[in-house]
Formats: structure tokens, C-alpha cells, sequence
């Protein structure tokens, strides 16, 4: 069903209400955050028929219920809080050589099911077999704010913004149109090729009603980042910590295994949490109305970016150096009403406008 390139974007579309519809969905497996949006998005239109690709965690939504075919995966690698570059791109120049073969057996899944939209949340392979076959694709995914949003970059991370921007460039924009889910709401650089919208929050957060209790979470995506623990260890509040797996507690340091269900009751009821900078975790903090302290991985200048903008936009406070991290939390902790009040302010939930926009896409083709 190939698209045709003078393709009007439809606003309405009565055709793919009525009907279910097959959606190709290539999802990115590096990290649990794209694959849990992709999964929020389907179970979102559950009339449709969706097949999963991807790499890595993608695997998991059979679980789901959901069909999948495993690609390569041009995977991103940390050590120490920081990206290890130079494993990054030994990996993706492994993947990109042996891109023909996986190209060839894509286009023949995508003939051989057929879909009616093609959606990627930044997958290296689907949109780039979409091209070669003739049919529309999407992106949805928040790293496209990067390169498609309009806002200044602070002056010390304009190489890192640089960098990063031309990774996404050469290797995730041959999409035909951009949605990108953002807690932070800024003009698109093309209003008629992107569109930004709130998150897509888990159903389980959204039904979860948020109380306070005398905690504070901690999520790290950093296994390896036990600097921050002598900084807690200092500090008069007790602390909750996801991400480094069931460890013997320590003063006012307990670890905790991974648990979705325990994750989502302990950040409903914390009095603020500390994170890396994922935008799914960011976002359901939000949108459960608790402050975020931020320590963004280096050289991961989304990262950057979410917690520039959690400060920006008076959500709460970050820092990139362990040294700083004393200080600014306790300037943090005395401004958690204040924090708070802002964030009230704000609409965090997009689940509903992003598929009905997807809806009214699957109609685009000729």
C-alpha cells in the first residue's frame, strides 16, 4: 500500500475508527524506555493489529501478547555514569556493515504483513525500509526534540548538543513525519513535518492516585554509579534506590530489586525522586506531582537536555558532577512547595491526543 508523495496529512479519518487496522511498529531496545512507550501506544488502540521489530529488550512484548521480529540493534553503552563512546559506535559500525542482509528481510516482513502505518521510536532499520518500499512512515519518540525543537543550548554543552544531533540526523530521520512526546513543550523548527505533544504515561501511573510519604526515590540507569551513594549517606532523608539490584542496606540506603508494581508505589509516595534523565521516568514523576533532583549521564545530552529543562521549567534542580551534588540538594530540598506548585501547573498526560493522531495517520497513503 504505498503512499503517495503529495500525501495531504489527514486531521480527520473516519475510515481508520471504523476499522482495525495492521501497524509495523520498529522500536529501538537499547534501554525499558522506548519499549515501554511503544507498549503504552498499542495498548492504547488495542482495535489494531500490531507487529513489534527491534533489537534488544523489544523481545519482551511477546510477553505482551504482541507479535516480534528481532533485528541488530545499534545499541548505546555506559561505564561510570558516562557513555562509553568508543564501545557505542564499535557497535553501531557492526550493525551499519551488515545492514544489507537485515534490510533485505525487513522489506519482506513489511510486504508480507502489509501494514496500514509504519511507526518508529527510533529504530535504525524501519523507516529506511520504508523508503525503499514507497510507504509513509512515522516517528514517535522524544529524541527528535533535539534536532526538530526550537530552544538555546547552554554554551558549555553546544558540542555535545553538536554531536548528538548528527548521530540523530545520519541515522534516525528518514522518517516522513515527526511526532515527538516531550514533558517540556517548545515550537517545532517545521510545524508541518512535527508535531510535540505531552507524554504517553503507563495506564498503571495514570489510576495511581499519589500520596507523600517521609522517602525519597532513587532511580539510576547507571549501575555503576555508587559516588552518589556517600552523598545520600550525609544527607537526613531516607532513600529508596532502584537500578543497581537487591544490595545489604546501608544507614538510611535501601535497595531494592527491580518491581514495576514496587517502582510505581514507591515513586507515588515519595516526597520527591533523583533520576538520570530518562524522559519516561521524568515524565510520570510529573505527572504524579514530585520534584525531580536530575543527574544526567555524561556525554548523553538528552539526558542534558530533560534535566536543563526540569530546572528551566521550575520542576526541580540537576547537577553533572558528584562534587556539586551536597549543596545543590539541600538548595533543592528548600524549594520542594515551590516546585511542587509549578508542576500543578502543567499537563503531563498525552496518552489520548498521540493516538488519535496516530489513528488519523493510518489513512495516508494513496
Amino acid at each position: 500500500m504505498p503512499f503517495s508523495s503529495t500525501c495531504k496529512i489527514p486531521r480527520t479519518n473516519p475510515w481508520a475508527k471504523a476499522q482495525a487496522a495492521r501497524i509495523l511498529y520498529g522500536v529501538m531496545g537499547d534501554s525499558r524506555g522506548h519499549v515501554t512507550r511503544s507498549l503504552i501506544v498499542a495498548r492504547e488502540m488495542p482495535q489494531h493489529e500490531f507487529l513489534f521489530v527491534g533489537g534488544g529488550q523489544v523481545h519482551s512484548l511477546r510477553d505482551e501478547g504482541y507479535q516480534v521480529v528481532d533485528l541488530p540493534m545499534a545499541a548505546t553503552y555506559y561505564r561510570n555514569n558516562t557513555v562509553d563512546i568508543s564501545r557505542t559506535v564499535e557497535n553501531a559500525l557492526k550493525v551499519l556493515l551488515g545492514s544489507k542482509s537485515v534490510m533485505d528481510r525487513l522489506c519482506g516482513v513489511v510486504d508480507d504483513f502489509d501494514p496500514h502505518l509504519i511507526v518508529t521510536d527510533y529504530e535504525y532499520f524501519t523507516p529506511l525500509a520504508a523508503r525503499r518500499l514507497g510507504r509513509y512512515c512515522v516517528s514517535l519518540d522524544h529524541q527528535h526534540i533535539i534536532t526538530l525543537g526550537r530552544y538555546p543550548s547552554p554554551k558549555e554543552q553546544r558540542l555535545s548538543r553538536f554531536m548528538t544531533g548528527q548521530a540523530i540526523r545520519r541515522l534516525y530521520s528518514s522518517a516522513h513525519h515527526y511526532l515527538i512526546i516531550s514533558f517540556f513543550q517548545i515550537p517545532p523548527v517545521n510545524s508541518e513535518t512535527t508535531e510535540i505533544f505531552p507524554p504517553v504515561i503507563r495506564r498503571q501511573a495514570a489510576e495511581t492516585t499519589p500520596t507523600e510519604g517521609d522517602h525519597v526515590l532513587v532511580y539510576q540507569t547507571s549501575p555503576t554509579f555508587h559516588r552518589l551513594f556517600p552523598v545520600l549517606e550525609s544527607m537526613e532523608s531516607r532513600f529508596i534506590i532502584y537500578g543497581f539490584g537487591k544490595l545489604p542496606e546501608r544507614k538510611n540506603l535501601l535497595f531494592k530489586a527491580p518491581s514495576t508494581e514496587g517502582f510505581l508505589k514507591d515513586l507515588a509516595s515519595c516526597r520527591y525522586a533523583i533520576t538520570n534523565g530518562g524522559h519516561n521516568v521524568v515524565s510520570e514523576a510529573l505527572y504524579l506531582g514530585k520534584p525531580l533532583f536530575s543527574f544526567p549521564i555524561a556525554n548523553a545530552y538528552e539526558q542534558f537536555l530533560n534535566a536543563h529543562f526540569i530546572d528551566r521549567m521550575g520542576f526541580g534542580s540537576y547537577a553533572v558532577s558528584i562534587g556539586s551534588a551536597g549543596s545543590r540538594l539541600l538548595e533543592f530540598q528548600d524549594r520542594l512547595d515551590q516546585f511542587k506548585a509549578r508542576i500543578r501547573e502543567e499537563d503531563f498526560f498525552g496518552n489520548d491526543r498521540v493516538a488519535a493522531r496516530l489513528e488519523e495517520l493510518i489513512g495516508c497513503t494513496s
